[in-house]
């Protein structure tokens, strides 16, 4: 088998999670239809990826878009504007967490979920979050454009901080307790003055949470990066394993250290 290149990559499996997302619902009485016909434009894809690319940029070609950075708010401001481009009702909840809405045909079922986040590590990729945000924007702009409707919303989530502590996503979860708001980041400001720099409001952090049932389900596309497939001189590699990882920040003398 000829191996993906990366451009490849990202628009087979972009075009899988859109078709993840499609149920029709027929007539009463009728079996509910599935379409396996969509397929997102990998053109306009790779484009959103390079554009973004730009925030952050370090002259190696990587980024450093570490979150509550001012390279990070320039990104999120782009990223909203494809989401507003995109039809969806956009909003900031109260821990940072960028969310487009994309009504359904019964607003009475739970949203699906879908997305990723698009800070970065010091020095890191422009694959690694970025991907799962603008692939999941591309699927709606795909479901847009061939007037498909979906019986449940569909959201596209922007998690803030993913990278120095996963504050949004544990905001999400209930789980980001208030002392960390104290807790100081890589873009010198505290988690707590990073949350208000974005948009979101840390007093309220406990409305960004979703209980039991609330969300219906939550799809990411994700990709890693490092040097071992160049290294190894191959375009693309399949996970066989994956480890857990707990992240914890440690204050010592005014310094923020970060363990995995």
């Amino acid at each position: 088998m000829k191996p993906m290149t990366r451009r490849e990559f990202t628009l087979r499996t972009a075009g899988a999670a859109a078709g993840a997302f499609v149920s029709v619902r027929g007539e009463p009485g009728q079996a509910r239809q599935k379409s396996t016909t969509l397929r997102v434009d990998g053109d306009r894809l790779n484009r959103w990826v390079k554009e973004l690319s730009v925030f952050g940029r370090t002259p190696e070609g990587g980024v450093s878009r570490v979150a509550f950075s001012e390279a990070d708010h320039q990104a999120r401001s782009y990223v909203r504007r494809l989401l507003e481009e995109a039809g969806l009702d956009t909003r900031i909840d109260a821990a940072g967490n960028l969310i487009g809405r994309r009504t359904s045909s019964d607003p009475l079922f739970p949203p699906l979920w879908t997305g990723s986040h698009i800070d970065s590590v010091p020095e890191g990729g422009n694959y690694d979050g970025n991907v799962g945000s603008l692939a999941a924007i591309e699927v709606v702009r795909t479901l847009q454009e061939r007037s498909v409707a979906l019986r449940h919303p569909l959201d596209v989530v922007i998690f803030s901080n993913e990278e120095g502590g996963k504050t949004g996503s544990r905001a999400v979860s209930g789980e980001l307790e208030r002392r960390e708001l104290e807790l100081p980041t890589a873009s010198g400001r505290t988690i707590g003055e990073g949350i208000r720099f974005i948009g979101g409001d840390p007093a309220r952090l406990d409305e960004a949470r979703r209980g039991p049932g609330e969300i219906a389900a939550f799809l990411e596309l994700h990709v890693e990066q490092g040097g071992i497939l160049e290294q190894a001189g191959v375009d693309i590699g399949v996970v066989e394993g994956i480890v857990g990882i707990r992240r914890w920040n440690v204050k010592v003398q005014g310094f923020a250290n970060h363990a995995g």
